[in-house]
């Protein structure tokens, strides 16, 4: 899944575990390097906030609640794990960012769509709801720095640019001069789909690229139903949670999910050389 013209100007950083690249089209080319570094530096700070993995970081803390606790976090944490939250209400739990809670052995802790944190908006809190709390944005993270780093693009006044996290979500803001959008290729290397992105973003999941790597909430193993899942919505920060939840769920399920939403779509690829079945483009 790539739209990146080689001739295009475009710059990379290594922030959360991926490589982060932007592809900034603007007359001056000096500028847009200055926006690249400022976009970059945007993602360095949100990794300070959202990585478990980084020991005053808000997460971290979170997971260092008791039952009953609570504290304090940054206006973006707040906003990604709210927005996490209703993803896991909308799939019934098999998106959930806390899956790991709990104190039993196979990691699927309290029953699955019970949650396991609550959030007080008026005080920009969270507050532990079952012992062992574990918060990991691992599902939505990376498409939140990507909303970010666009929302500060606009400050830099740059229109027109390409954002992707590793290779597998990828947020458009503007589009291209005299082009239709950023064009894509979906499905099997072996029979590709072109595709073209307009507007919002695109995220990509599955076992092709890393096997069996996420775990079914349901069951708390390691599992994936489908060889690639590709979600579309208007922002990076639900199409990467959503193709991770879709990695999960029936091709049924998934189509349920979509139908009330005119502005989510969905491709699923079972067979590694098969064709791909669009659920709603």
């Amino acid at each position: 899944m790539t739209a990146i013209d080689p001739a295009w100007p475009s710059w990379t950083h290594a922030a959360m575990s991926t490589r982060f690249r932007a592809v900034l089209l603007h007359p001056d080319r000096h500028y847009a390097r200055q926006a690249a570094e400022a976009v970059f530096g945007e993602v360095d700070r949100l990794e300070r906030q959202l990585s478990r993995f980084v020991e005053e970081s808000d997460v971290s803390r979170i997971n260092r609640l008791a039952v009953g606790q609570h504290t304090t976090v940054q206006p973006d944490t707040f906003d990604c794990l709210r927005i996490a939250e209703r993803i896991r209400c909308e799939t019934g739990g098999i998106f959930d960012v806390a899956y790991r809670s709990g104190s039993g052995t196979d990691g699927a802790g309290p029953v699955v769509g019970d949650p396991r944190f609550r959030l007080h908006a008026e005080k920009l809190q969270v507050q532990a709801l079952v012992s062992g709390l574990c918060v990991d944005l691992g599902g939505i993270g990376k498409g939140f720095a990507l909303d970010r780093m666009c929302r500060l693009l606009s400050d830099w006044e740059v229109d027109t640019a390409l954002l992707a996290a590793g290779t597998s979500t990828l947020l458009a803001r503007g589009v291209p001069a005299g082009q239709s959008g950023w064009a894509l290729t979906i499905g099997s290397d072996r029979r590709p789909v072109s595709w073209t992105l307009v507007r919002g973003a695109i995220s990509a999941s599955g076992t092709a690229a890393r096997g069996e790597h996420l775990v079914d909430p349901r069951t708390g193993r390691p599992e994936s139903r489908h060889h690639r899942v590709w979600a579309a919505a208007p922002t990076a920060t639900v199409a990467d949670a959503l193709s991770t939840a879709f990695s999960l769920m029936t091709a049924a399920e998934i189509q349920a999910y979509c139908q009330p939403q005119a502005s989510i779509s969905a491709w699923l690829l079972d067979d590694p050389d098969g064709e791909l079945c669009a659920l709603r483009t």
